[in-house]
Parts: C-alpha cells; sequence; structure tokens
C-alpha cells in the first residue's frame, strides 16, 4: 500500500504540473495539489502506519476506493458504450472552451463528433450550445457555428444556444429550442465520453432519454477529466 502511495504522489504531482502548464483544470489544482501531498505523507511508513492501525480508517479507506472504482468503471463503459437514437432529429453539441475565436481542442473534439453524425444523417439538426464565459471573446455556441459551417455544413441545419453557463442549462435551453420546433423529437448529446453519463442522467432529471455520442480527449487531461467527473456524477446521484 505504501508504494501505492508512492505512486499517486507522482501521478497526482504530474497532472499539478499537466494543469499549471496546458490549463483546462477546471479549479482542480487545489485539489491535486492537498492528494500529492497527503499521498506523500502516507507514504512514509510511520505515517501509514499512524493512520491505518485504526479500524475504522481502513474501512472508510477500503469502502471509498470500491465507490471510487464503480463509479469510474461506469463512466468510463458508458462513454465508449453510448450510442446515438437511431436517426436523430436533433443533435446538442455541448460547449466547452473557447480561447480567442477557436474552440479549444476539447470542444474541438466534440464537434468532429458532431460533423460526423451531421454527414452521415442529412436531415439531423444540431443545436450548438454554450455561452460566453469571463475569458471568452465569444459564445462557445457562435465558434460551434462557425466551425461547422467553414466545414460545409448548411445553416439551416445549426440552431444557436447562446444562453447556458453549465450542462444543466445547456440540455434545459436547448430542449427548450427543440420543443419550439418539433415535439417528441429524438434527440442524442455529444460531448466527451468522460462526459456523457452525467448529461445523460441531467436529461433524464429533465424528463429526457437521450442517446450518446462520445468524443475523445487529450491524453494527458484525461486523469483530471475522470477525477473530476467522479465528484460531479457522485453530487447528480446524491442530489
Amino acid at each position: 500500500m505504501i508504494y501505492g502511495f508512492r505512486v499517486l504522489t507522482g501521478i497526482s504531482l504530474l497532472s499539478t504540473v499537466i494543469l499549471t502548464i496546458y490549463g483546462g483544470s477546471g479549479g482542480m489544482i487545489p485539489v491535486w495539489l492537498v492528494i500529492t501531498i497527503v499521498a506523500a505523507i502516507l507514504s512514509f511508513r510511520k505515517y501509514y502506519e499512524y493512520f491505518f492501525s485504526k479500524w475504522w480508517v481502513r474501512i472508510s479507506f477500503i469502502l471509498g476506493v470500491l465507490c471510487f472504482v464503480f463509479v469510474e468503471g461506469v463512466i468510463i463503459w458508458n462513454g465508449f458504450a453510448a450510442v446515438p437514437k437511431e436517426s436523430s432529429d436533433y443533435i446538442i453539441i455541448l460547449g466547452a472552451q473557447v480561447r480567442g475565436n477557436k474552440p479549444s481542442a476539447t470542444l474541438e473534439y466534440r464537434l468532429e463528433k458532431g460533423y460526423e453524425y451531421l454527414e452521415a444523417h442529412p436531415e439531423t439538426k444540431a443545436v450548438l450550445s454554450g455561452g460566453q464565459g469571463p475569458d471568452e471573446i465569444m459564445t462557445e455556441a457562435e465558434a460551434m457555428y462557425v466551425y461547422l459551417v467553414d466545414k460545409g455544413i448548411s445553416k439551416e441545419r445549426l440552431i444557436l444556444e447562446d444562453e447556458s453557463h453549465s450542462t444543466y442549462e445547456n440540455l434545459t435551453n436547448s430542449f427548450k429550442l427543440i420543443d419550439a420546433e418539433k415535439e417528441n423529437a429524438t434527440i442524442s448529446v455529444v460531448s466527451n465520453r468522460f462526459h456523457i453519463l452525467r448529461a445523460q442522467i441531467q436529461a433524464k432529471k429533465l424528463g429526457r432519454q437521450v442517446g450518446g455520442i462520445g468524443a475523445k480527449s487529450h491524453v494527458y487531461l484525461i486523469p483530471n477529466y475522470y477525477f473530476r467527473e467522479f465528484f460531479a456524477v457522485m453530487k447528480e446521484l446524491i442530489f
């Protein structure tokens, strides 16, 4: 177990450095720093034995690890196994950060998947959902619109939803726009694989069943994305 904490120290320290350099932390840098410090302390035998000599610490730790592994497994499996609704009337491409007037890598991966689906299903429309953050010069919806039009997607097939600032708002506002055009439409959500489960949970809370279209993520940000998503999914399940 001590060696496990030493490995965790290295992983968490590396994640902190990567997020500091490349961004995309979502406020997780302090969390990774705390994990680094705690794991480093527990990698010393005397501190490890001091804490884990208590039965309630051992039980709590085991239960926490089992919960984490199970939830992460479901998140990963769902991201890869999710399939779109057959011939969806609409897809909702969830927004992510825009850098300057260009989509970030995370958002571009989502747009690539959305573009593939729109090309394969000429009757499908896309709701481009994302407002403007404090560090963005344009709305995420507008950046997505420019990207897809430049790729050859007809403007008539694109609907901009540029008011939302969270996944819940993305879905709520997008469903309203879709309902205004067509009742009982079949809908699929496009996001990165780590995010599909939470989007589907939130859609279900809103009374909708949506398909999922999972996009890849930057390899060096995967640990942060999936670790952060554990807490986001647990929040959805508890509250």
